[in-house]
């Protein structure tokens, strides 16, 4: 069977005629782009603050822990009320810490504690906006278009990598790290106004239901009984965990390149230029039939740019080596959440969708302490060398542990139990 199976009914563009949709997904890029320039700043100025490699990975685990806190509470809240005011209301919060960090920088009184605490606010907003919006996804497009929305959606990251990256390294460089952190602030009131411009109703399908522990619990029970999704959640966890590079790539840029803070967003943007090849191939694709077979194939050639990254001696081998670590991730994100909007009832759509960000973050800020103890002791170069080897082992440990992943198809409609 292909792995590639196209449907000749959706075109790449086919969601984007979609006014709704099309709102939503403005606002969630401008909003990405944001957040993605506060991180690169925030990661950028406790490096410049310390020296610390250690420092760095603490940084992207700050970022990382509201979503492993409240990443099950927020699904729940997004099954419960109207997910577009919860998402109207995140962008609305997220305008507050970019200004605080913009004052404590611009007077000359930000510490490193400051980035850490105001890393875990901006973040703990975030977490709840994620699951409002995927969850709104089936509703703005036909069932037709699911792939091509999700796949669109997923583009919003990447597009927030290469873009948000890019602008905080040339703002930085240009002018000064306040005037980034402003920047990324402002880019949220057109994100909140694309929102409320939305007419789809976001209010959950069904009565209106009471938050109670039982319902994080089903959303947990929903991910256990679904074998397929939780292979696909179990090979992200493995190979998050060891293989998460991005904390690392400021001391690529600054020690080993030494190409400074525009070089280091362009750093951060390759990933995104990977991505997005990525995520248009499975564009022109139209669907794929393999969806588990495509995940581990990714998976496999992660590893081995993350190698390619690990033993770059020069800066442009670096930027190959993460354009193709941002292309595999992609295909992986996007064949993962499909699967998800595909099995899960709207009930649970806000609970599932959450489980992806408490997953992928978990991964992040575990694999983010990880890579930073590693640099510290044997280097950054050998710490994502080993990350790689690591990472084939855990795919093909995976793979062999539930053997149904690979002959996964989606064109039944439904996962292997």
């Amino acid at each position: 069977m292909d792995l590639f199976q196209q449907s000749g009914n959706i075109r790449p563009w086919s969601s984007f005629l979609i006014r709704d949709f099309s709102l939503i997904w403005i606002s969630s890029v401008l909003a990405a782009a944001a957040t993605q320039i506060r991180q690169v700043s925030s990661l950028y100025q406790v490096y410049e603050l310390s020296g610390s490699s250690l420092q760095l990975g603490l940084t992207g685990f700050f970022q990382a822990l509201p979503f492993i806190v409240f990443g099950l509470l927020a699904g729940a809240l997004a099954d419960v009320f109207d997910r577009k005011k919860l998402f109207a209301l995140t962008h609305a919060l997220q305008l507050l810490p970019g200004l605080a960090l913009w004052f404590l920088t611009i007077t000359g009184a930000v510490q490193v504690w400051h980035i850490y605490l105001f890393s875990l606010i901006t973040s703990a907003v975030e977490v709840f906006s994620w699951p409002a919006r995927s969850a709104m996804i089936p509703r703005l497009v036909p069932q037709s278009h699911l792939m091509n929305a999700v796949t669109l959606s997923t583009m919003i990251i990447q597009s927030s990598f290469l873009i948000g990256p890019a602008v905080a390294g040339v703002l930085i460089d240009f002018t000064g790290l306040a005037s980034t952190y402003l920047t990324g602030a402002i880019l949220f009131i057109p994100a909140l106004l694309a929102v409320l411009a939305v007419r789809t109703s976001g209010k959950p399908e069904g009565e209106r239901r009471r938050i109670k522990l039982r319902s994080l619990i089903e959303g947990l029970e929903f991910i256990r009984d679904q074998r397929i999704i939780l292979s696909l959640f179990m090979l992200d966890f493995g190979v998050t965990l060891v293989g998460y590079y991005r904390p690392l790539l400021p001391i690529f840029a600054g020690d080993i390149f030494k190409v400074g803070a525009t070089g280091l967003g362009t750093l951060y943007a390759a990933p995104a230029v990977g991505a997005l090849l990525g995520s248009a191939s499975l564009l022109m694709a139209g669907d794929i039939n393999r969806k588990g077979a495509s995940v581990i194939i990714a998976a496999l050639f992660f590893a081995l740019s993350l190698a390619i990254l690990g033993i770059s001696k020069w800066y442009w081998m670096a930027m190959v080596a993460v354009l193709f670590l941002g292309f595999t991730d992609a295909i992986s994100v996007a064949i993962r959440r499909t699967v998800v909007q595909l099995l899960a009832p709207d009930s649970l759509l806000g609970r599932a969708s959450s489980l992806i960000s408490v997953f992928a973050q978990c991964t992040n800020a575990l694999g983010a302490l990880l890579a930073g103890a590693a640099a510290q002791v044997a280097g950054a170069p050998t710490a994502l060398f080993l990350g790689s080897f690591l990472c084939v082992l855990m795919v093909l440990g995976i793979s062999r542990a539930i053997p149904q992943l690979w002959r996964y198809s989606s064109g039944s409609k439904k996962a292997w139990s």
